[in-house]
Parts: C-alpha cells; sequence; structure tokens
C-alpha cells in the first residue's frame, strides 16, 4: 500500500476507488453505521467515463473544477433540481458501482471488527468481479484518512490476496492512498457512492421501508448491475470466510 500516482497504469488494468461512511466502531446512536462504496471502470476507460464527465458537471453545476466535492456537504445545501439532474445523467454511464454495509444489530463472526468484515466483503466482491475480465493489474484507491489508513493497510493485506483473471490468470493487486484535497474524481465518485449507501442504510434503521430517490438512482439505474450489501449475520458469516481465504491465497 503505497503513495505512488497510481493513475500511471498499464493498459489491462482496472481502477477502483472506495471510500468509507460512518463509523467502523458503531458507537454513534445515531449512524450507528459502517460501510464502504466505491466505483470502478477499466483503466483506459476511466477518463472518459469518469474523469472528463465528473469533472464537467462540477464545473456546470456544483460549483467549478477547483472546489472540493463532500457528498455530506453537498446534502446539507439542499441541492437544486438543476444539479440533481445532472448528477442523475452522470450517473447513467457505464461505471461499476458497489456497497457493502453494516450496523449496531450486525452479528460479527468471532474475532472480526466490523472494518475487517467490511474489507472482506469488498474484497470478495471484487474478486468475483475481476474474474470476468481479460486485465492483469487492479489498482485500489484509497481516499487518505490520519484515523483509516492503519485499518487500511491491516485488512487490505494486498500481498495475500489471490486474484484471477478470466483466463484464470493470477492479476496484479496495487494500493494507494490519496489526499481529498487532489479532488481526483474517482474519489469524488466513490465518496458520493459510499454517501448514498450511508443514507439509505440509515434510513431502514429508522424504519424507512420505501426507497431513497437518490439511492435509487445510484443502484437500480445503473448501467451496469451494482452491488449493495447490507449485512446480517448469515451473510457475513459466509462472505468473511471467503474473504478470509482470499487473504489466505486460496482459490
Amino acid at each position: 500500500m503505497g503513495d505512488e500516482n497510481v493513475l500511471r497504469l498499464p493498459p489491462r488494468s482496472m481502477i477502483v476507488f472506495i471510500d468509507e461512511t460512518g463509523n467502523e466502531d458503531l458507537s454513534d446512536p445515531k449512524n450507528p453505521t459502517f460501510g464502504r462504496g466505491g466505483c470502478g471502470v477499466l483503466f483506459p476507460d476511466y477518463k472518459n467515463i469518469i474523469a472528463k464527465p465528473w469533472r464537467r458537471l462540477k464545473r456546470e453545476r456544483l460549483g467549478g473544477t477547483n472546489r472540493p466535492f463532500h457528498a455530506t456537504e453537498f446534502e446539507q445545501t439542499r441541492p437544486t433540481n438543476y444539479q440533481i439532474s445532472g448528477i442523475n445523467s452522470f450517473l447513467s454511464l457505464r461505471f461499476w458501482r458497489f456497497a457493502a454495509m453494516c450496523d449496531s444489530r450486525t452479528q460479527l463472526p468471532l474475532g472480526l471488527d466490523a472494518h475487517a468484515a467490511i474489507s472482506l466483503m469488498t474484497l470478495s466482491y471484487l474478486q468475483k468481479e475481476l474474474a470476468r475480465y481479460d486485465v492483469d493489474v487492479l489498482a485500489l484507491v484509497f481516499e487518505r484518512s490520519e484515523r483509516g489508513d492503519s485499518l487500511v493497510k491491516r485488512d487490505f493485506n494486498l500481498s495475500q490476496a489471490a486474484f484471477r483473471n478470466v483466463r484464470g490468470q493470477p492479476i496484479e493487486l496495487e494500493g494507494c492512498f490519496m489526499e481529498k484535497s487532489q479532488m481526483e474524481p474517482g474519489l469524488e465518485v466513490a465518496d458520493l457512492v459510499a454517501h448514498t449507501a450511508g443514507r439509505m442504510r440509515r434510513h431502514q434503521l429508522r424504519g424507512g421501508s420505501d426507497v431513497l430517490k437518490d439511492f435509487e438512482q445510484m443502484y437500480w439505474h445503473s448501467p451496469i448491475p451494482p452491488e449493495f450489501i447490507a449485512m446480517t449475520s448469515i451473510e457475513i458469516s459466509e462472505e468473511a470466510k471467503a474473504g478470509a481465504d482470499l487473504l489466505n491465497g486460496k482459490k
């Protein structure tokens, strides 16, 4: 897990940006959730499918390309219909989006905290998806966080994960941290993806049975089948075992 410029990758690569939402100790009574969400695309397509359209959206509707985007702050500004329709148009583009969430009611397997469990779920999802692609490299990009970097290094032990592509060949895994201040489009989109998943999970915990509009646009209208995992004790136990096998280098 380094700090190198991960955006310099060979053509046969997949790039995935990952952000978190909530607190891994699940201690906040107003938001007892934790999860990770992200977006991904084949590296040669990153500029045209995510980076350029996102910068255009920021320039035209979100206050400018030199203004950092934070989904939580954006929500608090009471977005206009013009801004929301712009985001919805962006979300119709063909890129991955995924999220895994747990909360204070989730029964975690013995020896796993929420951060470890969510990380294993994320790795398991990525391993399943990458097996469908003919790529040689997977690059994971995380937002730098003084609090969370050590946990990412602990639970995303990429040197031990055994990913294989559609031809059954091993995939090289790379990871790096990027500062939020760099305003990398993929990282800002990952923030939006994770935030939307967190909002939906909090809504469910408050007893909401309907689907929030932003969640529907983010996940239901995705041109590539998305993944949203709200974990129960059974699901997390099964997926954690699969993730543990990945970290131990098993197929």
